[in-house]
């Protein structure tokens, strides 16, 4: 009976390490994080993405919300990388991102582009 135990205590010690290099392995790993694209469809939506190193605010203008710069805030998701989604209907909606107030950024992802007639260039949304 003590061998039978001996050897259980030798199991459970092992599987506890191994239990506990895992789970310190599992935690250092980072899962796939999101990356700056072009606008990105969802069901009923669609997400916005900017990478904007050192932005304080970041905010989503386009025809979709009247270009107002407190319309459509966006939320730092992962390091520089700001993000967000928002309801539209099928069309086509021009759009540009307002980065702390008052620096209009023509998007680097877009599906097209369009300038607006004050010389600057929209990037063009196409929800289908």
């Amino acid at each position: 009976m003590g061998l039978r135990l001996n050897g259980l205590r030798r199991f459970s010690r092992t599987t506890l390490i191994m239990i506990m290099v895992l789970y310190g392995f599992l935690a250092c790993v980072k899962p796939p994080g999101m990356k700056p694209s072009v606008p990105t469809p969802l069901a009923g939506a669609v997400r916005f993405t900017l990478l904007a190193p050192g932005a304080a605010q970041v905010v989503l203008v386009g025809s979709f919300n009247g270009w107002a710069t407190d319309a459509t805030p966006m939320t730092i998701v992962e390091g520089a990388l700001w993000s967000v989604t928002v309801p539209l209907n099928p069309g086509e909606y021009p759009f540009m991102f307002v980065i702390d107030g008052g620096q209009w950024i023509t998007p680097p992802h877009a599906e097209d582009f369009v300038t607006d007639g004050f010389g600057q260039t929209n990037g063009v949304v196409i929800v289908r």
